[in-house]
């Protein structure tokens, strides 16, 4: 793996200006959403949330219990198949 050394400049708003490079490698040319984690002294670990493939997702959701849902049953039930994909794809 190759490591690449950037600076980048935080401003008063904290905003910043992530590496084109980067951004079109991980699909955010166009931005996203982002984990950001505190590694405390060690720094920040910036990595992007994937959607999950279609093809994973029908396959989850195939396996929902049979009956009637809650719209709140209904909602746990779907947001748990996505954390299952997403945690199945390394994505956080």
């Amino acid at each position: 793996m190759k490591i690449t050394v950037m600076t980048m400049t935080l401003t008063s708003k904290r905003q910043t200006v992530f590496p084109m490079e980067w951004c079109h490698r991980e699909g955010l040319a166009n931005g996203g959403p982002l984990n950001v984690f505190d590694l405390g002294k060690d720094g920040l670990l910036i990595r992007p949330i994937k959607s999950p493939g279609h093809e994973a997702i029908r396959k989850l959701l195939k396996q929902t219990p049979v009956g009637k849902h809650s719209p709140r049953q209904a909602a746990a039930i779907v947001n748990q198949a996505l954390r299952q994909v997403r945690d199945e794809s390394g994505s956080h």
